[in-house]
């Protein structure tokens, strides 16, 4: 089932590159400032998150099958959680906090289960 974390690793890939070509996404989803505002942070948050998904999937992608796979979901969970846990509480309102935190939780939910896998 080696299938499934590789997969993980691909969309979460995806999502940092989409993060980097469109930082409206994340100012939309966490009800933050346009992008256009160049006092928002948002353009410096997305490029930050971008390039973390991106490393951290192509990481997933990889790494052979195994313990180093193992320790590349590891620290996608922990990455995922850390959102949860950061956006959870700064993001500006009630909503935004808790449909970030969904997600991100979801996504560590996910990936923890990929580790299923990842043995090969």
């Amino acid at each position: 089932m080696i299938w499934f974390p590789r997969l993980v690793g691909v969309l979460t890939a995806i999502y940092g590159v989409s993060a980097l070509v469109r930082p409206d996404v994340i100012a939309r989803h966490g009800d933050l400032a346009s992008p256009d505002d160049a006092r928002s942070g948002v353009h410096l948050l997305s490029a930050i998150v971008g390039i973390r998904d991106l490393v951290s999937g192509a990481a997933i992608v990889v790494a052979p099958a195994g313990g180093v796979l193992l320790g590349a979901l590891s620290a996608r969970v922990a990455l995922d959680t850390g959102d949860a846990l950061a956006f959870g509480r700064l993001l500006p309102t009630a909503r935004a906090r808790r449909k970030v935190t969904a997600i991100a939780l979801g996504w560590a939910a996910v990936t923890a289960l990929s580790m299923l896998g990842a043995r090969g």
